[in-house]
């Protein structure tokens, strides 16, 4: 990498489902329910698109369920690209069918980490919070994923912004389900004193990307360099990566 700087992605993978089609959608629908074949081959390219990476939060991992032949995805993807340190947050549990989690993969320590359930007119979103230590200095990494109704999500905003806040450099990544020009978007910005990079590219679907809904977002102590999406179709969004440096 860049001298100086750390490399972050962030990215929905829709338990390796595969949609990356717009058939999909419905084609797709059982996948969230039983097993497929395609599953491991999915893994294995979400495994190479995040191994040159230094952190990566997940989000729609599945903790080991039926629908994925109990296989604890967040756990194989460490295992398969060598991240040291892992993170994850159960979000919502629908029985032995399926298992939702969110997740920190690093390859630098993660301290001080912190799960947080978000509020929701529904269970199932949360925020992982923790600290990483570099160049000397400490950076939260908050990851997260809200809610798809606005009047939950800002209330969630509000309580991302109050995490933010109590630590000198961070840096927020998920899927925001909210794009910039939008309200709650604006009152992260604004409460939180955070920025995105100069072009959020969109992410979904991943097959004809025109919604901006997944972020990598900073305090102003920092800055974001190279803000892109990683070519790879196993969701139906896209990945989001950055390198982030100190200024």
């Amino acid at each position: 990498m860049p001298s100086g700087h750390l490399r972050i992605a962030s990215f929905n993978m829709q338990a390796g489902i595969g949609s990356h089609l717009p058939h999909h959608l419905v084609t797709h629908g059982w996948r969230y329910l039983l097993p497929h074949r395609h599953v491991h081959a999915n893994l294995e390219q979400i495994a190479e698109a995040i191994a040159p990476f230094d952190i990566v939060a997940l989000q729609e991992a599945d903790a080991g369920s039926f629908r994925t032949s109990y296989i604890h995805q967040q756990d194989y993807l460490a295992m398969r690209t060598g991240f040291s340190y892992s993170q994850s947050l159960i979000t919502r549990e629908m029985g032995p069918i399926a298992c939702i989690s969110l997740g920190i993969l690093a390859r630098i320590q993660l301290d001080a980490v912190h799960k947080h359930r978000l509020p929701a007119s529904r269970h199932g979103r949360g925020a992982l919070e923790s600290v990483c230590h570099w160049q000397g200095q400490p950076i939260a990494i908050i990851a997260t994923h809200l809610s798809l109704r606005r009047s939950s999500r800002l209330r969630q905003i509000d309580f991302i912004a109050q995490l933010v806040k109590k630590h000198p450099a961070a840096i927020v990544l998920g899927d925001l389900n909210c794009e910039p020009h939008s309200p709650e978007f604006r009152q992260l910005m604004e409460m939180a004193d955070l920025q995105s990079g100069i072009i959020t590219p969109a992410t979904y679907p991943s097959w004809q990307p025109r919604r901006r809904i997944d972020h990598i977002l900073t305090t102003r102590n920092l800055e974001i360099c190279n803000l892109r999406t990683l070519p790879i179709l196993c969701s139906d969004h896209l990945p989001i990566a950055a390198e982030i440096r100190f200024r």
